[in-house]
């Protein structure tokens, strides 16, 4: 409402899905460039930045199950993997 302190929940395509699709698309851009490179290196970098990234995007999907409780938890959310985490 207008002039209220309180903010929205996030909507939008992705966030129908995940909590936090900006780390969703950063994690498939490292896909996309370890496979296109081939170097060992960039998977495991992948994989490190996956972790951290996964780690974040879970905070942040608790923080938004305490801040709007049921509002948030029916929309049945993942944290960064759609359906799976």
């Amino acid at each position: 409402a207008e002039g209220s302190t309180r903010r929205e929940i996030p909507k939008g395509p992705l966030f129908y899905l995940v909590a936090c699709p900006n780390y969703t698309f950063e994690v498939l851009s490292w896909v996309g460039f370890s496979i296109f490179t081939q170097i060992p290196l960039a998977y495991a970098f992948t994989l490190v930045g996956f972790y951290q990234m996964a780690v974040w995007a879970k905070q942040k999907d608790r923080g938004y199950k305490k801040t709007y409780e049921k509002e948030y938890t029916k929309l049945r959310r993942k944290a960064i993997v759609p359906f799976i985490y």
